[in-house]
């Protein structure tokens, strides 16, 4: 696509995930995509949009200006496009006015169109060790970036606004997992509470492979086997399958006893599967790991 230029106690820890459960590569980090994505946020305005690609979701935010709006006013669109360098998907498009954000070089998670083509790419890797001019930024990738691992290298994808229900869903089911260590902790512990949360199929599988049904789980923080003093979220994710579906991936560190053992801080995570029910979302499975 373009002209480019290349500067070139196990058994503790495996027993604490009955409660809860990545490390970031260079250069796509998920605080740099915040960062960027408050830079919008500080301007005048900012659009959500949802690509999907097969079973991948990755959000994004538009800015407002006048190429943005003119590819805004294109969407919903579905569009083939091809990976380039490990660095980029991008593709053909008609030309988009040149009157936005026009930039010297790309950053990891720069939705970008490109005046050279005219092309629409979307960058999420090697920012800073491969080049590219003549790219107006039109917004950024608000997602973790290691979706794009699971792409392949010609992909179909359909580029649409993020509707307010989905929004709201996704903020629904991050308050839940923040209320749900609320409830966990021992000295606002709420069983019924946590209870509501898991669909009566519940399962978590422990790091061992180990695989304990919902009414056990409940059981080990009801009986004090499992005793949590404080936690401290530093990050929730949700991707939104479609209306009924979700996968929310949290990570925690937590200060807890398990099973006798002594106090310990362990950093958690937890991956969620969800599920709409008569207009709730409810937990249906879990898989613990480290981060």
């Amino acid at each position: 696509m373009f002209t480019k230029k290349k500067k070139y106690g196990i058994f503790l820890i495996v027993s604490l995930f009955i409660l809860t459960g990545c490390g970031a590569m260079e250069g796509k980090t998920a605080g740099d995509v915040e960062k960027k994505t408050q830079v919008l946020a500080e301007g005048t305005g900012r659009i959500p949009i949802v690509m999907t690609a097969g079973n991948v979701k990755v959000e994004g935010v538009l800015d407002d200006s006048e190429t943005s709006r003119e590819f805004l006013a294109r969407l919903p669109l579905t569009i083939s496009l091809k990976r380039s360098d490990d660095r980029e998907y991008y593709t053909h498009i008609p030309a988009l006015s040149d009157k936005g954000n026009a930039i010297e070089d790309y950053e990891n998670g720069d939705i970008t169109f490109y005046t050279g083509g005219p092309s629409l790419a979307i960058f999420f890797d090697k920012a800073g060790v491969s080049h590219q001019g003549n790219l107006i930024r039109m917004g950024r990738i608000t997602s973790d970036l290691h979706l794009f691992d699971k792409l392949g290298d010609s992909i179909e994808m359909r580029i649409e606004r993020k509707e307010p229900q989905m929004e709201h869903d996704v903020e629904t089911m991050k308050a839940m997992y923040r209320t749900m260590y609320g409830y966990m902790l021992y000295e606002t512990r709420n069983i019924a509470g946590i209870g509501e949360m898991l669909d009566d199929g519940f399962t978590l599988t422990h790091m061992t492979g180990m695989v304990q049904p919902k009414d056990e789980y409940i059981a080990c923080i009801a009986d004090g086997r499992l005793s949590y003093f404080s936690q401290d979220t530093e990050q929730i994710d949700v991707q939104l399958v479609d209306e009924t579906h979700a996968i929310l991936t949290g990570q925690t560190r937590v200060e807890a006893e398990v099973f006798g053992g002594s106090r310990h801080t362990w950093p958690l995570q937890l991956k969620f599967d969800m599920e709409k029910k008569n207009g709730q979302w409810l937990m249906m499975r879990a898989v613990a790991s480290t981060y």
